[in-house]
């Protein structure tokens, strides 16, 4: 794996950058048998939620201290092996994405505790982060989400939910199916768009998102085997319908009565199918003294009920 991340890094440049997953395909191939079949195992099926991989080669000294804050670890090239091995992973499940109103498009992003965001409900605070779909609000959000641990050493738990292990009664899944719902923008995206350019069509259709989001269902696809939607701290129900509030509480509580953890270590890679799992993150202390937990995070576009193509290219999506 580490070879082929290597060589892939000679030829194609940094991955935080879109050009890098240009014609990225031959550096696929590089990667073990073993591996890509697991992939595509994971990819093909119906079932399976999430998969967690290590063995990931990481180098925490030489990928230095724990950055302070995302803007702080924006143009470092320090880690450009280990994001090189999570990108040709990533690549393997469909087309690599970003947001522009997210750590300025980065194509591999930072998930480090910040002081000033530690209430947050955003990758950078320490609270308990609720359930919920990456980037719910939006038609486009990633199919699977990819995170590779550069340290843990407190061994900070990933929480997960699926839906394959939530149990509704007939009555709740059937309002859950309809647009009686809705999610709005993570203020995330709002507050790094207001500081990167507040005067753009991009912010001012973030607030309209958020301000007057569209009904949505939270399940869709096939009645046996749905998919999910949801973002508990910005999901209501449509205003006075208490059948609506009833069965979102009756989800969020199943989720969390199924509840698992897992922990993303040193070397370790969980992907999570965006549109079957949910997740969040248990509550954590940072010390902000160089050590603590530190994340990369990539995102991969795809069709909620098909398979991908792999390796085919990288781009920044508008909000």
């Amino acid at each position: 794996m580490c070879a082929a991340a290597q060589t892939a890094l000679a030829a194609q440049g940094s991955p935080a950058r879109p050009f890098f997953y240009e014609g990225l395909e031959e550096h696929i191939h590089r990667i073990p048998e073993s591996i890509r079949s697991v992939l595509n195992e994971f990819k093909d099926s119906s079932s399976l939620c999430a998969l967690r991989i290590s063995g990931v080669r990481v180098d925490p000294d030489r990928c230095g201290p724990t950055p302070l804050s995302w803007q702080e670890a924006l143009d470092c090239g320090r880690q450009a092996l280990e994001e090189a091995q999570l990108a040709l992973l990533a690549a393997s499940l469909g087309e690599v994405f970003a947001w522009p109103t997210i750590q300025r498009g980065r194509m591999v992003q930072n998930l480090v505790p910040v002081e000033s965001d530690r209430e947050e409900q955003s990758g950078h605070g320490s609270v308990a982060l609720e359930w919920h779909t990456e980037d719910g609000f939006h038609q486009d959000r990633c199919r699977y989400l990819a995170l590779l641990g550069i340290r843990n050493p407190g061994r900070v738990p990933t929480t997960l939910g699926t839906v394959n292990d939530v149990r509704l009664t007939e009555h709740h899944r059937s309002v859950l199916r309809e647009r009686r719902f809705l999610i709005r923008p993570d203020l995330e995206h709002l507050r790094q768009l207001a500081r990167i350019a507040p005067d753009s069509d991009m912010l001012r259709r973030a607030r309209e998102m958020y301000e007057n989001p569209e009904p949505a269902a939270l399940l869709f696809g096939d009645p046996e085997s749905p998919c999910l939607r949801i973002d508990a701290p910005y999901t209501t129900a449509v205003a006075d319908d208490g059948e609506a509030a009833e069965a979102l509480a009756a989800i969020v509580d199943e989720l969390t009565r199924a509840q698992q953890d897992v922990v993303v270590g040193q070397g370790d890679v969980l992907i999570v199918d965006n549109y079957r799992a949910v997740h969040g993150r248990r509550a954590f202390l940072p010390r902000f003294d160089g050590t603590d937990r530190w994340l990369k995070r990539m995102s991969v576009a795809g069709s909620p009920l098909s398979t991908t193509t792999p390796g085919a290219s990288a781009r920044v999506l508008t909000i």
